[in-house]
């Protein structure tokens, strides 16, 4: 099931920045990099349109950005004309075995619709990572669905009832019509999966707003709205 209409929404999605309650999930990416990747090879998986491909490039990562989706391939290549992008199925990396030093992902297993799937996602990030490679994935924390931030809002009345491990949750972001549905997945459904996959936790960072942000947070100032999950090949 594809919960997100990127036929739809690509072209305002892709106008999207890293700002709001979005700079939170980047802010830290830079220092994480620096204290865990060794090497400057990286993918980034389920890059969309390229905005965290970019900023891994600003970084000094040679990146090569990869999507299921080709309409956000295409925008991300309007943005990027000199980027790497390539599409492909999920879960299926064209790449050799011990090809990156980092494998990068954005906010991608909010859409994958089993813990089956995400295994064998997380498996084939460890299948390319090189010998003693990272991983980092962005994903929503559990609070994030309930919290009132920024530039994400999930008042929606079918999200008023309690969350089991793959439910699906309405979102909006504030001021556009891009219009989502994730699904919902606990920590210890990762803290499992991550295990089976062969990969080791690292570091589990949660960002929380702070006044040096210089922006008007809301519950950002008290509550991770997402997880920044560190893993070891």
């Amino acid at each position: 099931m594809k919960t997100h209409d990127y036929q739809t929404f690509a072209s305002e999605y892709a106008s999207l920045g890293i700002e709001g309650t979005q700079y939170l999930a980047f802010r830290d990416v830079p220092k994480l990099i620096q204290k865990h990747v060794s090497g400057t090879h990286a993918l980034d998986y389920g890059c969309g349109a390229g905005r965290s491909t970019r900023l891994l490039k600003s970084l000094g990562l040679d990146t090569v950005g990869v999507d299921t989706s080709n309409d956000m391939l295409q925008q991300a290549r309007l943005k990027d004309t000199k980027g790497l992008y390539r599409n492909i199925k999920s879960g299926e990396l064209p790449f050799d075995n011990e090809s990156f030093d980092l494998v990068f992902s954005s906010f991608v297993f909010l859409e994958i619709s089993s813990l089956a799937e995400i295994e064998k996602i997380l498996k084939e990030f460890r299948r390319v990572l090189k010998p003693h490679g990272i991983c980092i994935f962005i994903t929503s924390s559990e609070p994030g669905y309930k919290g009132d931030w920024v530039s994400l809002s999930f008042d929606f009345p079918e999200n008023k009832r309690e969350l089991k491990t793959g439910d699906t949750v309405k979102l909006q972001f504030r001021g556009t019509n891009v219009i989502l549905y994730d699904y919902y997945w606990t920590h210890k459904d990762f803290v499992e999966v991550i295990g089976r996959s062969g990969l080791h936790m690292q570091e589990l960072h949660q960002p929380m707003g702070l006044e040096t942000d210089q922006i008007n947070w809301r519950d950002e100032a008290h509550s991770p709205p997402m997880s920044l999950y560190v893993l070891k090949r």
